[in-house]
């Protein structure tokens, strides 16, 4: 395994799900490449907040496995949803996802990123443990879950400080459905939706 350190200010959103074994080596690689390019969309301030936010959808749509994170996030309201319901939860995730965190950055200039090194999981995917370090100090632990599907590389979750975000907000959005009635998911869309538009008239 391998170290390196690069400056990045990113904590992005996203599960385990079929596929083969996973090098540690390339799982690596791979987080660090996200994490270079992180940098270029940070740091080069000739970006527009308009840039950050394509350049985020762009991470989000080719490195992380959406739908699976979606599926994941919906539990059991997944199966009860139909395919439009499916397609629209899927679109407003992205969405507010992209948009919360294009808003949250937009100030990170000089944060580094360090790959600690990764781990092997018994369902075949693979744990690549990352470190973020603020202008202050502040140590923050950010640990990847990847799998490989079909040749590709794609992450599937994101831990905090030891907490999966993927849990974190299926517990938010179950949540969401129950006060709404509990027998379906439009109640979360209506949510989701409220949340991209303020997220986009607050910009």
């Amino acid at each position: 395994m391998f170290r390196k350190i690069v400056c990045v200010g990113v904590v992005l959103l996203a599960f385990s799900q079929s596929s083969q074994a996973v090098e540690g080596n390339a799982a690596e690689q791979f987080m660090f490449e996200i994490g270079d390019k992180v940098i270029q969309i940070l740091t080069d301030r000739t970006f527009s907040q308009s840039d950050r936010k394509t350049e985020f959808r762009n991470i989000l749509e080719t490195k992380f496995n959406l739908k699976a994170i979606g599926k994941f996030v919906l539990g059991r309201y997944w199966k009860q949803a139909s395919e439009e319901e499916k397609e629209i939860f899927l679109r407003l995730f992205k969405e507010t996802t992209i948009a919360t965190y294009a808003s949250r950055f937009q100030d990170y200039t000089s944060e580094k990123f360090l790959i600690l090194g990764s781990r092997p999981e018994p369902d075949g995917g693979i744990t690549v443990l990352t470190q973020i370090t603020r202008p202050d100090g502040q140590k923050i632990s950010i640990n990847w879950k990847l799998f490989e599907k079909k040749g590709e590389l794609r992450i599937y979750d994101v831990s905090l400080e030891g907490i999966s975000m993927g849990i974190t907000q299926r517990s938010e959005f179950a949540t969401v459905i129950k006060k709404g009635g509990g027998q379906g998911i439009s109640p979360l869309i209506k949510a989701l939706s409220a949340k991209v538009d303020n997220l986009t008239k607050t910009k």
